[in-house]
């Protein structure tokens, strides 16, 4: 009876395993898909605009590309170069109102700094995720996570 109820642990903890990297790929997905959105998407405000398909669809394009060619990683990088443009807008925006003295309308609300802005985090988002993919074969890929994924769900 012992050997049978080793036999089924063994049993349980392989399928655990096998259900672990879909976890891990999943979790990052959504977190990746969540932040590149809104970031790129930050000037997008109320009521929804036309602009908001743009950041969707290049979240949505990005990460297909980065599943497939296990450059979850590089994304990753990406990502915080994003959300490094959106603080330099912010920051720009404050030292435009001390420099002026005056109040300056929100980018937001200004259409043409509005489209120019998204066009522009999404440039840096694309620019910084092309680097990466380039740089990565020279640093050794090897210890993405999803190289990691790959290779643990092969093993078990």
């Amino acid at each position: 009876m012992a050997t049978e109820e080793i036999t089924n642990y063994v049993c349980d903890l392989r399928l655990s395993m096998i259900a672990l990297p879909s976890i891990r790929l999943i979790i990052p997905v959504f977190m990746y898909y969540t932040a590149i959105s809104l970031g790129a998407g930050i000037l997008v405000v109320n009521p929804a605009r036309f602009l908001l398909i743009i950041p969707l669809l290049t979240s949505t394009v990005l990460l297909g590309h980065a599943i497939k060619t296990a450059n979850l990683d590089e994304l990753g990088y990406a990502t915080m170069w994003l959300w490094a443009g959106v603080l330099a807008l912010v920051v720009v925006g404050a030292v435009t109102e001390v420099v002026l003295q005056a109040d300056v309308l929100p980018l937001a609300e200004i259409a043409v700094a509005r489209v120019l802005a998204t066009f522009s985090l999404i440039a840096i988002l694309i620019a910084a995720y092309i680097r990466g993919i380039h740089r990565a074969p020279i640093e050794g890929s090897q210890s993405s996570t999803m190289t990691w994924i790959r290779t643990s769900a092969l093993n078990h």
